[in-house]
């Protein structure tokens, strides 16, 4: 029914006589006689259309039977419309002028002599009004084949929708978006080609080495930036580009946001730092839909907000909603991306956190000589389709089987480093204490403990609830009730604190 244009003026083609041929095309129409019943869901005449009766409802019928095919309501966000790819949120409310058109071209004469001249042109009037429209589109947005849950849009994980139409991640093929089927919202800036890629190839290389090392890299990072792309959270893994300037981790995610258009975003500042507030859940709406979500404002100082780490990496749904709008829940199909000159502060950490976290250091810096100015732009323009090609190369690896995301040493070195620099807990229970199946530690006592070697280390020790939740993690307890009680007190299980003589005896 409508005609999306470039032309900021007209936003629809409206042709009466179309628009009645579309109807009469769609549903028998009604003789014209005074004792036949009124069209189920409308009529049209060449005088203009005809609701089934001269109510919101009537008008709601009419604009689902026009615009069925170009609306869609999503419970909790707003209307949606497609524009020959993808579903994408109406943010001009454009669904505000068809209802409008829609209302011009109803009829003020009854050629079946059904309707009065006078009550037509009184709920002509009614229509037009901003009550009226408000009131079409409040009873259209939930009628059958115009409600679109939430938790449909881009929830296929192996879909990615681009200009060219949706490409199957797993296999590469690209098939026609149909509009009952592919619920999209979010789609790539490109179209993907298998063309060579040599300035790409050779800003990889820089950045990471011509060697069998910096090859190996620029495989894993092929992996991981292809699982990225897809909306599987399977990998539960947070990417840390980390290193000091000029070394090409901002020109990377540079590239992979132009390409990705919609699917990627940039976090709020703090996104996935501790901060003495709770962040609005808007933050977290944005996320919908959502492939990559690029974390880049690390400030020195800055301490991981753990939990929110732990669930914005995980799988589970995640409740959010829109400025003004209501609640709505939805599986989370991103993957964090943070970056930045400065590592984070961990406090608690332990294995939930750590096995999380990919250190990927960037440790060549490009020479002056060789920098290029708005290189992200220059690969994006010049060779962006086969970049895309690239990444879907590496999503249809990880898709066939090539899961480890671990990382090569370089990786597993630099993590390995920062968890050893950061968790002083581990520490702990490394140097002072002895894990057994017939060992016991009394938890007062082995908080106690924790206490004096944090003050002997002048390291920051945590709260006694935070050491009894890693501790529990540590030797495999689910809740504080499996805790074994005697005399009183609280033991946990499978640990013990080593004496003096045994920790000289280890020296």
């Amino acid at each position: 029914m409508t005609t999306h244009r470039n032309d900021t003026e007209t936003l629809f083609d409206f042709n009466p006589e179309a628009v009645a041929a579309q109807i009469r095309s769609q549903a028998p129409t009604v003789p014209a006689q005074a004792d036949a019943a009124p069209a189920r869901d409308g009529h049209a005449t060449a005088a203009g259309l005809l609701p089934d009766t001269l109510t919101d409802r009537g008008n709601a019928k009419l604009f689902v039977k026009l615009y069925a095919n170009d609306y869609r309501h999503v419970p909790g966000i707003g209307w949606y419309r497609w524009d020959t790819t993808r579903w994408q949120i109406d943010e001009d409310d454009t669904v505000l002028w068809a209802a409008g058109d829609l209302a011009e071209n109803i009829a003020t004469h009854d050629p079946r002599g059904l309707f009065t001249t006078s009550a037509l042109h009184k709920h002509r009037r009614r229509a037009l009004s901003t009550t009226g429209i408000n009131a079409m589109l409040t009873q259209a947005k939930s009628a059958p084949g115009m409600v679109l849950n939430a938790a449909r849009l881009d929830a296929d994980p192996y879909a990615l929708c681009t200009p060219d139409g949706i490409v199957d991640l797993r296999t590469g093929l690209v098939r026609t978006p149909d509009p009952d089927k592919d619920f999209h919202s979010r789609s790539t800036t490109i179209g993907p080609r298998h063309r060579p890629t040599p300035r790409w190839q050779r800003f990889l290389t820089d950045t990471f080495g011509d060697d069998a090392e910096g090859h190996e890299m620029i495989a894993y990072l092929q992996l991981l930036l292809g699982y990225s792309v897809t909306g599987d959270v399977g990998g539960q893994v947070l990417p840390f580009l980390f290193g000091s300037g000029k070394n090409g981790k901002s020109v990377l995610l540079d590239v992979l946001m132009k390409l990705l258009g919609d699917y990627a975003d940039a976090a709020p500042p703090g996104f996935l730092m501790a901060r003495p507030y709770e962040g609005h859940p808007t933050d977290l709406a944005e996320l919908h839909g959502r492939r990559v979500i690029v974390c880049s404002e690390v400030k020195h100082g800055d301490k991981f907000d753990e939990a929110r780490v732990k669930l914005l990496t995980g799988g589970d749904r995640i409740k959010a909603r829109r400025m003004r709008q209501d609640f709505f829940s939805f599986q989370p199909t991103h993957k964090l991306w943070l970056l930045g000159n400065h590592r984070p502060e961990v406090g608690t950490g332990g294995f939930a956190f750590w096995r999380r976290m990919r250190l990927i250091p960037f440790e060549r810096v490009v020479p002056d000589h060789r920098k290029i100015d708005n290189l992200a732009d220059i690969l994006v323009i010049e060779e962006g389709p086969g970049i895309l090609g690239w990444l879907i190369d590496g999503a249809r690896r990880y898709l066939a089987g090539d899961r480890d995301l671990t990382g090569p040493e370089r990786v597993r070195i630099a993590t390995t480093a920062y968890a050893e620099t950061e968790d002083h807990t581990g520490r702990f229970y490394d140097e002072r204490c002895v894990l057994g199946p017939d060992l016991r530690a009394e938890q007062t006592a082995l908080y106690a403990a924790y206490r004096t070697w944090c003050h002997n280390e002048g390291a920051p020790a945590m709260t006694s609830r935070a050491f009894a939740a890693r501790t529990r993690e540590l030797v495999g307890l689910a809740s504080p009730k499996e805790m074994i009680l005697s005399n009183q007190r609280k033991h946990y299980p499978g640990i013990g604190l080593l004496t003096d003589e045994e920790r000289a005896a280890d020296a």
